[in-house]
């Protein structure tokens, strides 16, 4: 009889779903895989006892209600200097939040959907909501007008360096820059990006260096105190990929990451390292792409428990990736509809560390959340998880199940209501995952056994299986390993 560890079901991979579902179709929703740097996979423990394992699977975290905004779109979220109060933009209203999530209307801008940038310099902030620019005083707390100073007014993405603010105007090869420590812009303080006669989609600041993100191009310019216009290009910055989707842009790790574009296709998720663009998308994460309307992504990061999270949502596909830079694994954060009992993309739309909290912005109702993992519901609503293992063939011979244990984290059930008796409910496809069969239960453990085990026995047979496990109850339902027992039969 052979015995089959957690490579299998845990795996590292994360979600993985290839073109054909038959070569791979695993899925990693709500669930993340953290590798254990302790433990070696060539460890002849490791082989003598499957249940040790390398990779565990850890639930996504949870949502508590933090504050009520504006109903609507919560578009951005921004920490002032000092780290006690934070900006944030709910439908068109602009609000100032404290430590203590104490609210202050600050007034109103003039559009009420789609994703806006706010920088700051250390004494004004400003406001990129695409069609208008606005300054705001941190010290006096007020709220400008439509800015209408500079060679334009507008701008789709702003970014501080060298006590400068830096905009883009969207739609031209042009780009401006404030006076120092000012909100204020000079009428010939703008430039071109020139390198190639793409448009400029947006800019970031890296390292001082100010990347500016064209259509299918890019180029990177640096402070060289010139005047009228205080930058200029580095020579040989020249970069053959732009940016897709303006709000993908998120800081990650050392540099940044974003969803890309170029003269030959787009839809590659890339982190920059110097001037190159390296891929960190797989074929499976830019399948779900291919075809899609790609433009209205938008990205966040966050940290948590050691982890660096690039979470990456598709408003138009209805889906959100979240790329893990430990484990170097994609899996996918979604949130469960019970109405039309499917997944759709996660509630997060903007992100802000403040407080000493991850706190994210709903893109439906205003609402601010604080992520945690000891929380394990979406502002009560229940997370569906859901794993499914890799193929378990043997060159596609009749195979025999006896036994399947999942080694869950024991004992996590709560005190009452739901989840004070967790399940996990399993099924599983013989035929690539085309249909299922009924699902089977198991319990996870009660509160306090800590000696429970989650096992499947008399599995039947198949040529060509997956298995899925889900889990809907409210606990912390982490996956330690697996281990599958199977026996070949007459063929």
């Amino acid at each position: 009889m052979a015995s089959v560890g957690d490579f299998y079901f845990v795996g590292r991979a994360g979600s993985y779903t290839a073109q054909s579902p038959y070569q791979d179709d695993q899925e990693c929703i709500n669930w993340y895989p953290e590798i254990d740097p302790a433990k070696n996979p060539g460890d002849p423990m490791l082989n003598i006892s499957p249940m040790r394992g390398v990779v565990a699977l850890y639930p996504t975290p949870g949502m508590s209600f933090a504050a009520q905004l504006t109903a609507g779109e919560v578009r951005a979220l921004h920490v002032l200097p000092g780290r006690t109060e934070m900006l944030a933009i709910s439908a068109n209203v602009l609000w100032l939040v404290s430590l203590n999530f104490t609210l202050i209307n600050l007034g109103t801008i003039s559009t009420n959907t789609g994703q806006i940038s706010i920088t700051d310099n250390g004494l004004e902030a400003m406001i990129f909501d695409g069609a208008n620019r606005y300054s705001y005083d941190i010290a006096s707390k007020t709220l400008s007008a439509p800015l209408t100073d500079g060679p334009w007014t507008g701008g789709v993405q702003g970014e501080a360096v060298d006590n400068y603010i830096v905009y883009a105007q969207g739609g031209s090869q042009q780009w401006a820059a404030t006076s120092l420590l000012s909100s204020a812009t000079p009428a010939l303080s703008f430039a071109s990006k020139f390198g190639n006669s793409d448009n400029l989609v947006s800019l970031i600041v890296d390292h001082r260096q100010v990347y500016l993100l064209g259509e299918t191009t890019s180029e990177v310019w640096i402070d060289v105190g010139a005047f009228p216009f205080p930058f200029a290009i580095i020579p040989g910055s020249n970069i053959q990929h732009g940016c897709a989707a303006i709000r993908s842009i998120s800081r990650l790790g050392n540099s940044f990451a974003l969803v890309t574009q170029d003269t030959r296709g787009q839809g590659i998720v890339c982190t920059l390292n110097g001037y190159q663009m390296n891929r960190i998308s797989t074929h499976a994460v830019e399948t779900t792409l291919v075809g899609q309307v790609i433009s209205d992504a938008v990205a966040y990061t966050y940290q948590m428990n050691g982890h660096e999270f690039y979470v990456l949502t598709f408003p138009s596909i209805n889906l959100t990736w979240v790329y893990d830079s430990a484990s170097g694994a994609w899996h996918k954060w979604l949130t469960w509809n019970p109405l039309t009992s499917s997944f759709d993309r996660h509630r997060s739309n903007c992100c802000a560390n403040f407080g000493g909290q991850i706190i994210v912005g709903d893109y439906l109702n205003g609402m601010l959340y604080s992520l945690s993992n000891s929380i394990y519901t979406e502002n009560g609503a229940l997370i569906r998880r859901l794993r499914r293992c890799l193929h378990l063939t043997a060159d596609l011979q009749r195979q025999f199940f006896n036994e399947f244990q999942i080694q869950f984290q024991p004992g996590v059930g709560l005190a009452n209501g739901q989840g004070s008796s967790p399940q996990a409910m399993l099924r599983w496809s013989d035929d690539g995952g085309s249909t299922w069969s009924n699902e089977h239960w198991c319990s996870i453990g009660v509160m306090g056994n800590y000696k429970n085990r989650a096992i499947w026995r008399r599995l039947g047979e198949a040529r060509d299986r997956l298995f899925e496990i889900v889990v809907t109850d409210p606990v912390n339902a982490v996956i330690v390993s697996a281990n599958l027992k199977m026996q070949a039969g007459a063929n």
